[in-house]
Formats: C-alpha cells, sequence, structure tokens
C-alpha cells in the first residue's frame, strides 16, 4: 500500500482515482493560503485552512450558489481563476452601477452590476426596467444573474420551467403568462456588452464564481452515462467524458496553460481606489515517488486553481499532479513550499 507523506507546512492530501479504461493513479493536492494588503502583496497566513473536502454550498446543496468547490478534484486540464465574495463601486459611496473587470494575463472579462432593480408593467408603456437603487455592495453570486425557475419552489421542473444556465438566478420569465400586476426581480450582475434590453430576454448569466456540475458549461463534459456504459464500463468513467468537466470557472476564466510564478492578475471595480494587482508568488509543489528498489522519480504539480475571495483579501492556490498507481510505490513524499525542496529529500 503506498502512503502519501506530507513535506510540507501547507495542507496536502492524496488519493486514488480511477480514470480513462479504469487506470488507477495517485492524485495529489496542496493548498496555500495567501492574504494580500493595500499594495497587493502577498503573505501566507500563519494560520493555514484545511483542504475543503466537500463542496461549499451558500444553501442547499445544488440549490444555491457554490462557494468554494472540493479540493479533492482528480485532474483539471487548466488553471481554474475563480473570483467570490462582494464587490464596491470604486468610487466612496453608493453607486447604482458600475463596471467590473477581472484579467488573467492578456484575458479580459467585464461584468456590469446593479442595485436591486425590477422589470414592471404599465397599460400604455407596457415592460420597462426600473432605475436601480444605489447600493454600497453586489455580492457575486449567481442568485443575483440572469436565470431561475418558473413558479413556486418544488422538487422537479419540466423542461422549459427553468433557464438551464442558470436555475439558481433571477429574471426568468414565460413573457405569455406574465403576471402584469407583479413586479419581477431584474439580474444585477451582467455582461458588459450585452445588458438586459428588454422583459422576457435570455441573456448568459454574468459571474465570476465557481459553476456547479449539472449546468450545460460544465455537463457538456460529462460524458455518456447510458445503458452501453452501466454493461460495459462502470464504474469507471465514461470514454467520452472530458477532463474540462472538472474546471469550474466559467470558461473564459480558464486561460489556455496552467498559470505559473510571475503571471498577473487584476481585478477592477471591486473596491474603492486603484485596481488591485496580484502576482503568483514562486511556489514550487511536487510528488516523489519513492519505489521499492530505493529509486525515487519527481512529479510536478501545476497551479490547477486560484481563488481570490474579496471578502477576506484572500487568495487560495491550489496545486495538483498525477502519479501512476504502482504496488511498488511504498510512498509519495509531497513538497510545497517557496523554494524549491532540497535536492535528495
Amino acid at each position: 500500500m503506498t502512503v502519501i507523506v506530507s513535506q510540507s507546512l501547507y495542507p496536502v492530501q492524496g488519493f486514488e482515482h480511477r480514470f480513462y479504461h479504469g487506470n488507477r493513479y495517485h492524485c495529489l493536492s496542496a493548498k496555500v493560503t495567501l492574504q494580500w494588503d493595500t499594495e497587493g502583496r502577498l503573505t501566507p497566513l500563519a494560520r493555514q485552512p484545511d483542504l475543503v473536502l466537500n463542496d461549499v454550498w451558500l444553501d442547499e446543496e445544488n440549490r444555491s450558489s457554490l462557494l468554494y468547490p472540493s479540493d479533492l478534484i482528480p485532474y483539471k486540464p487548466t488553471t481554474d481563476v475563480l473570483v467570490t465574495g462582494s464587490v464596491r463601486p470604486p468610487e466612496d459611496g453608493p453607486l447604482p452601477t458600475w463596471y467590473v473587470a477581472l484579467r488573467i494575463g492578456e484575458q479580459e472579462k467585464r461584468l456590469r452590476v446593479h442595485g436591486p432593480r425590477h422589470w414592471r408593467h404599465s397599460l400604455l408603456g407596457g415592460w420597462s426596467l426600473s432605475e436601480p437603487e444605489p447600493v454600497s455592495a453586489v455580492a457575486l453570486l449567481y442568485e443575483n444573474a440572469y436565470g431561475g425557475t418558473l413558479g413556486p419552489l418544488r422538487e422537479h421542473y419540466e423542461e422549459g420551467e427553468f433557464y438551464p444556465p442558470n436555475p439558481l438566478g433571477c429574471g426568468f420569465v414565460d413573457r405569455s403568462r406574465a403576471d402584469t400586476a407583479q413586479l419581477y426581480p431584474a439580474a444585477q450582475i451582467e455582461a458588459w456588452d450585452a445588458p438586459l434590453v428588454a422583459f422576457g430576454q435570455d441573456v448568459e448569466p454574468g459571474g465570476f464564481g465557481p459553476l456547479p456540475g449539472f449546468v450545460p458549461a460544465r455537463q457538456q463534459y460529462a460524458g455518456t452515462y447510458d445503458e452501453q456504459w452501466r454493461q460495459t464500463v462502470a464504474p469507471n468513467i465514461p470514454q467520452d467524458m472530458d477532463m474540462r468537466y472538472w474546471n469550474t470557472a466559467p470558461a473564459d476564466q480558464q486561460p489556455p496553460a496552467f498559470l505559473k510564478a510571475g503571471d498577473v492578475i487584476e481585478l477592477a471595480g471591486t473596491r474603492p481606489g486603484p485596481p488591485l494587482r496580484l502576482v503568483l508568488p514562486p511556489f514550487d509543489a511536487a510528488g516523489v515517488a519513492h519505489w521499492e528498489d530505493e529509486s525515487r522519480e519527481t512529479h510536478a504539480m501545476m497551479l490547477d486553481t486560484v481563488l481570490i475571495d474579496l471578502d477576506r483579501d484572500r487568495v487560495t492556490l491550489r496545486f495538483h499532479g498525477l502519479v501512476d498507481f504502482d504496488e511498488r510505490i511504498k510512498r509519495i513524499n509531497v513538497y510545497c513550499a517557496p523554494t524549491t525542496y532540497p535536492a535528495g529529500s
């Protein structure tokens, strides 16, 4: 039996997972949590939070926003950049509307955020969108983005009774059945270049946070779980599963390659003052397999998650690596440190 041994001051974890054709791997994870100061400088917390073993939800599982995905993910083909918490106006004092931008190297994503607003009907003007109320903060939750369900809360919904890209949101309506005496809440978060302009208009949900596994953006990569899979492949994963399923960030928050030390992430419009500029620090993470014949084999661990918590001024870095399963491996030492682990460790 292979033993996973931590050689780090930071939380590490190892577990076994079966990939295609039932091939077994040791999945290694390490996590570093850092605090930023007013200049954006990052310093590791003196007391490091443990790895999160299960998804953390705002409220009920699969019926509220996913706040923090489990750290025990088998594999991601690139880095997830996630932003959680609340955004505050770039100027002191409440604002009705402002822009928020996330830059990952050369990639940029912009959102428009609003205070509470709603659709109301009048006999002469039809449906109109109210002016947003000034606010001091907007929570980056998918409940505040476009989407939702029709009718009262219930266990199951038929096709057409919910908005698949974001069943958690607000503003989704059946225009033909809308009650003209009712006020309908409108999304407070939207893509900067695709604003709501018409009652009953469907738009892509805006957000920077992790996506749950049941939305089409992730479900398209889950693979085929049909009778043939049950008869010939189960319990192994489907052959057509794409590892991008495990990436929880929206696609436009996934860089083309794993991020590394020195890469820059910037956030604008999330707080008063200048944009927040974060330079990823030089952490090394690796697993060293020790074999029965006393040989050693080093496996690099890649930075697969960067989670920026605006409410706590924290950045979480998660590193991940894979080691082919082999009974002849006695142990795997997992290292994670600001400097390369000593030669011969």
